[in-house]
């Protein structure tokens, strides 16, 4: 057996509340003010809930909630990550 660990790489985060934002932003339809469905870095949005998106990832679709955070890899994929895992595997980079 053999023991690896994750490299060292740069994630863009972005919490549900700033998700929204851009939705808002970015989405010609919105009902009682929650964007409906629209474009997130190429990737198509659906609006399931007042407190939740479902999104594509690599691995099926996905509910993205309050109680996640968007990551975007390496390879612009995205996926939500409950915010508890993120704070165990990933740390802030000062910049």
């Amino acid at each position: 057996m053999k023991i690896y660990k994750k490299k060292p790489v740069e994630v863009e985060v972005w919490t549900f509340e700033e998700f929204v934002e851009y939705g808002k932003a970015n989405c010609r339809r919105s009902v009682m003010g929650m964007p409906w469905a629209f474009k997130f870095q190429g990737h198509q949005i659906t609006h399931e809930n007042d407190n939740c998106y479902l999104m594509p990832t690599l691995e099926g679709f996905y509910n993205f909630t309050p109680n996640d955070v968007l990551i975007i890899g390496v390879k612009g994929e995205i996926y939500p990550c409950k915010k508890d895992v993120f704070a165990m595997t990933y740390e802030e980079v000062s910049k």
